[in-house]
């Protein structure tokens, strides 16, 4: 009797010992979930200056951007006033690294000739939505200046397995030599559309696409 007294008392503190410990096991999981998914939502907050001033070019927000897609763009018109051309290089995802080291050699030389944009102020930056970019015209009939033409392609043609499409509304200002020589988009108000995404090889944002310029004067 004694015996099986003991060997039931024996296995009723296995029992709650073994209860105890699934306790604890719980609550350590729930504890690291809630770590894990706290690390994953962190909202995003934009850390930069809202007023850039180098020698005489200047980058002023009026509208700071809300996430990181925005931020990539953002980082376009400040290399452009820093003329860190070489960022302005990894900010891209164009897969023509040739072509773009081009391009971005003859803004170089063009800016150390004194040809280069003095001045961005950004009033709005805004990521669409897919109504917004991928109907060619209005409920009113009207063509939809937001419209982008061929974004579809470019998704496909760089594999993108995150893209956002971000529109920025701006006003340029061209240094004195730039206005003399008369640019295709000289000073004024504008509106520009970017495709930035991420490809399976790279997690980190990137612009892949430039919109057509417009101006709503």
């Amino acid at each position: 009797m004694k015996k099986l007294f003991l060997v039931v008392l024996i296995l009723l503190m296995i029992v709650i010992l073994s209860v105890g410990c699934s306790k604890e096991k719980s609550q350590e999981d729930k504890k690291t979930e809630v770590e894990n998914t706290s690390e994953i939502e962190k909202p995003y907050t934009f850390k930069g200056e809202t007023h850039i001033s180098v020698d005489d070019r200047s980058l002023v927000l009026e509208d700071v951007p809300k996430n990181m897609a925005e931020e990539t763009v953002l980082k376009n018109f400040l290399y452009n006033i820093t003329s860190e051309f070489s960022k302005m290089l990894d900010n891209r995802g164009d897969e023509d690294i040739q072509n773009s080291e081009i391009l971005l050699e003859n803004e170089e030389k063009s800016f150390k000739d004194g040809i280069y944009i003095q001045s961005y102020i950004i009033h709005e930056i805004s990521t669409l939505k897919e109504k917004e970019y991928n109907e060619e015209k209005l409920d009113n009939g009207k063509l939809n200046p937001l419209y982008y033409y061929d974004w579809k392609e470019c998704v496909k043609k760089y594999n993108l397995t995150e893209y956002e499409i971000v529109n920025v509304n701006f006003t340029q200002t061209h240094s004195k030599k730039s206005n003399e020589l008369g640019p295709q988009w000289g000073d004024g108000k504008y509106y520009r559309n970017f495709i930035v995404g991420k490809t399976a090889d790279d997690n980190v944002y990137k612009i892949f696409d430039f919109g057509m310029m417009w101006s709503r004067q």
